[in-house]
């Protein structure tokens, strides 16, 4: 088995090769499939510490009536993944605290360009400024065939699911998070795997990672969907959205803020200048109340409370941000400053930071 060990470092180090030289050091391995199926026991790391094993996150592209593409999703209980993934806790070796965050990117051949574009997205991206250079990525071949990366849920047929027993067995050692790239099935999943097809947009990776590193979608389910998944907890309250039942109105800014300081994960985010209700009328007709979340008109990069989210069909939910991030559309890579707090501190918990 040949592994070539490519660094891209502000200085070359010994036994590495490289064409560009960049500001952020970057190991990738390269495998071969035959290679990394040689009868090596499975080093890979048990599942993130922030992603509940039996939830998988899947998000599919749709066009809407005005022929804009949007995207639409919920969340699957895979329960014997769970199973599956617990053991894997007991069984595994941990990854080491090296001081890096180990990622292993798994494509088949067809796939693996779409890997390499990706870690330009990744590592570019101003959310991760500050740890950049303390990622260690490696990547794997896998055969395709054997990764059997196909859409069989039949209660959700846009979900995209892989062999995991096979895509866990590749690989040299542990790694924080195991992401696959796939020319087979169609759409993107997220939480302990994330996955996503050729088919579908390079950002899309990007959106399946943050749902392992704790963010909520942020696009808003259809009715059936936010039926069946927002009854968990972590789906109603995350570091992006929160749900939770309102008062019809409120006597003045301050009471509401109060009110729901415990509802509101991002409060004390939100500036004292900034409000959380808005003038409108009630439902009996009643002119000038105050409702809340923080008027649209105000929506830009500052933090505020936002209506319209993931559970909005079920009950009230709300979101830090009016504008798009990359957790309510693929249009945009934006990782706003509350979203970055949250990534980061799940990177660095993973890691032992």
């Amino acid at each position: 088995m040949k592994i070539y060990k490519l660094c891209l470092a502000s200085a070359l180090l010994p036994g590495c090769i490289s064409p560009v030289v960049k500001r952020f050091t970057v190991f990738l391995l390269i495998l071969s499939p035959l290679g990394a199926m040689g009868g090596q026991r499975s080093l890979e790391a048990p599942v993130p510490l922030s992603a509940e094993p039996e939830l998988v996150f899947y998000d599919s592209i749709e066009t809407n009536a005005n022929g804009k593409s949007v995207l639409t999703g919920g969340v699957y209980e895979d329960a014997e993944q769970a199973t599956r993934l617990r053991r894997l806790r007991k069984s595994l070796a941990p990854v080491p605290i090296d001081g890096y965050y180990h990622i292993r990117f798994v494509a088949d051949a067809l796939a693996m360009k779409r890997a390499n574009d990706f870690s330009d997205l990744l590592l570019t991206n101003e959310a991760f400024a500050s740890i950049r250079d303390r990622f260690r990525i490696e990547y794997v071949e896998g055969d395709a065939d054997s990764m059997n990366c196909r859409n069989d849920v039949p209660q959700a047929p846009r979900i995209i699911s892989c062999d995991m027993t096979y895509i866990l067995s590749l690989g040299t050692a542990p790694a924080h998070m195991t992401a696959v790239f796939t020319s087979r099935g169609s759409g993107g999943a997220g939480g302990s795997f994330p996955v996503v097809s050729l088919d579908y947009p390079l950002p899309t990776m990007l959106h399946e990672m943050l749902h392992t590193w704790t963010l909520n979608d942020e696009y808003i389910y259809s009715p059936s969907e936010a039926d069946f998944y927002c009854d968990y907890p972590q789906i109603l309250k995350g570091p992006n959205t929160s749900s939770f039942v309102t008062l019809e109105t409120y006597v003045s800014d301050a009471e509401a803020r109060d009110r729901h300081q415990a509802d509101i994960p991002w409060v004390f985010d939100i500036q004292s200048g900034v409000p959380v209700t808005v003038s409108s009328t009630a439902d009996s007709g009643e002119m000038n109340v105050l409702k809340l979340g923080t008027p649209m008109e105000l929506a830009g990069a500052e933090p505020g409370l936002y209506p319209g989210s993931n559970c909005s069909r079920k009950l009230p939910s709300f979101r830090p941000y009016g504008i798009d991030t990359i957790m309510k559309t693929l249009s945009t890579t934006w990782i706003p400053p509350i979203h970055q707090k949250a990534v980061l501190a799940a990177i660095a918990k993973a890691a032992g930071w």
